[in-house]
């Protein structure tokens, strides 16, 4: 038994030529592969290529009159959703979103509908109005990324509330 344990570790010619120094760095190469593939799909599941809890964030305005819920990482052509939370406002309050991220996302639903809407030069401002709102407001936003890249976002309301974020699309 010795000898077969000692014999693995040596080069050999018959039945076919091994080189043992390379059989191990290649044996090392597969071992770092089994790592690196493991944790791409470990980091996907958790959401750093899309959805989950690494890719869904929130920012609160200094003044805490607004919050944003969003992904901080997508994919091209794939749904994306954000959500404005507004402190509670009466009569007519605005909210507009800038940045390079507008131009690049394609919006498609927007709950609720406002009373104006207004887009220009990379700014979308909208204009809502309520009668009582005891318990704040919510906008939800959902919109597919038209390129892949790094796109920045700046949100502001009619209270003065700002926040910033940058979020990454993924081919």
């Amino acid at each position: 038994m010795d000898d077969f344990q000692q014999d693995e570790g040596r080069n050999r010619s018959y039945p076919v030529q091994e080189h043992m120094r390379w059989q191990r760095i290649e044996w090392r190469i597969q071992r770092l592969g089994y790592v690196v593939l493991l944790a791409v799909v470990i980091s996907g599941a958790c959401g750093l290529f899309s959805k989950g809890f690494l890719s869904d964030r929130e920012v609160v305005s200094s003044n805490g009159t607004l919050r944003v819920e969003y992904e901080r990482f997508g994919r091209q052509q794939s749904d994306m959703a954000m959500t404005l939370r507004l402190q509670p406002q009466r009569g007519l309050y605005r909210v507009t979103l800038s940045g390079d991220g507008v131009d690049n996302f394609q919006l498609q639903s927007m709950q609720p509908q406002p009373l104006r809407a207004e887009s220009r030069d990379r700014t979308l401002t909208l204009w809502y109005q309520t009668q009582s709102l005891n318990h704040g407001a919510s906008i939800w936003l959902g919109g597919q990324p038209q390129s892949p890249g790094k796109y920045s976002f700046a949100i502001s309301d009619s209270e003065g509330g700002n926040v910033q974020f940058t979020q990454w699309v993924y081919p």
